[in-house]
């Protein structure tokens, strides 16, 4: 009697632990003050987390992956484009959808690797994301963070480059809801990435069906 009560005890600790990282209000809802994403949830709520960055246009065909850092394909797409869920440890969502040209420049960005962008890259960010801001080596504890740069949807664009100089002088500032420049690694070698805000921080963009 006592080890059945002892093992339904543990069960229930066990289904208790899953359900709080399945939840987290859900795979697009905002977190919960002091709550911070994770990686601790199934394929199925990843992928949803992963294709509320885009838009359907985009998201219906596009590969999902498991973060760069893993790469690990959560589902096959055919258009180009890669979802990702989010990064751990930020205070609010932040998946992202990029084509193949961002996925290069992303690539070989964060590896201090020259990206050799000769096209326009795209990528989505339509439930924004958080920062601990430019330049900022990430947070081992993230509830040590002083400051969040939180930045509403946006969209990032990476030009050829050959295109580069035309975005000296722009903004960096996170903080203004405006247009800014962020180089995402402190190499030589790496290019501009162009933010662009396309709703202040906290607003939330619904895609009106084509008519």
């Amino acid at each position: 009697m006592v080890k059945s009560a002892l093992y339904a005890a543990i069960g229930f600790v066990a289904i208790s632990s899953t359900a709080l990282a399945e939840d987290l209000s859900s795979a697009t809802a905002p977190l919960p003050p002091g709550t911070f994403t994770t990686s601790a949830h199934s394929d199925d709520w990843k992928i949803a987390n992963a294709l509320s960055a885009g838009p359907a246009a985009i998201t219906e065909h596009a590969t999902v992956i498991d973060g760069m850092s893993n790469g690990r394909v959560l589902r096959q797409g055919t258009n180009g484009w890669t979802c990702m869920p989010d990064v751990p440890g930020r205070p609010q969502h932040d998946p992202m959808c990029a084509d193949e040209t961002m996925m290069k420049w992303f690539m070989a960005t964060l590896a201090g690797k020259k990206p050799d962008i000769d096209r326009v890259g795209l990528s989505y960010m339509l439930m924004g994301e958080a920062r601990q801001g430019q330049g900022a080596i990430p947070a081992k504890d993230p509830s040590q963070v002083k400051e969040w740069f939180y930045v509403g949807p946006h969209i990032m664009v990476v030009l050829p480059d050959s295109a580069k100089d035309a975005l000296r002088g722009i903004n960096q500032d996170l903080s203004n809801n405006q247009p800014y420049t962020s180089l995402l690694s402190s190499t030589d070698v790496t290019t501009p990435l162009w933010v662009i805000p396309v709703a202040k921080g906290g607003d939330t963009i619904k895609e009106q069906p084509a008519k």
